[in-house]
């Protein structure tokens, strides 16, 4: 299947941030808004490199138009975001994709040498995320939203 017949819907823009507080102050300053959700990244089905892990991380969530900025404060234990706020300090992350079919995706990105870096459960109710290792050749990271279907 055709990439961008999997890949047709950027859903989120999301940034690395050394400290929510400050996120939160800058954004009212700037365009007036306080976040329209927030919160820790969901305590289920966590994997970090394939592997279960624990970690946790504030999450700010803006809804602009048709595209949600996400702006991420690593907090504890090993995962991708303090991994990239230690390389490469604040700023773009990830790119999110909301596909339809999650296997389809992941199958896809496989053919091309693209593998998981880290997955978990959504704060939505059965929705995942999974991060791929796009970095290198995009310059960011790919992001899918899917249902949860294991």
């Amino acid at each position: 299947m055709e990439g961008k017949k999997i890949f047709n819907h950027i859903s989120q823009v999301g940034f690395i941030v050394k400290d929510a507080d400050m996120t939160i102050k800058a954004m009212q300053k700037i365009f007036g808004v306080l976040p329209d959700a927030q919160g820790h990244v969901a305590p289920t089905n966590k994997k970090y490199r394939g592997n279960s892990a624990e970690f946790d991380s504030m999450i700010l969530l803006y809804n602009f138009a048709n595209v949600q900025l996400e702006f991420i404060q690593p907090i504890s234990g090993k995962n991708i975001w303090q991994e990239h706020l230690d390389k490469h300090g604040e700023g773009l992350h990830h790119v999110r994709f909301t596909v339809d079919n999650y296997d389809e995706a992941e199958m896809y990105l496989s053919e091309r040498g693209i593998v998981p870096l880290q997955q978990g459960d959504s704060l939505t109710p059965n929705l995942r995320w999974d991060y791929f290792d796009t970095e290198s050749v995009l310059g960011f990271v790919l992001e899918t939203m899917s249902v949860r279907t294991k």
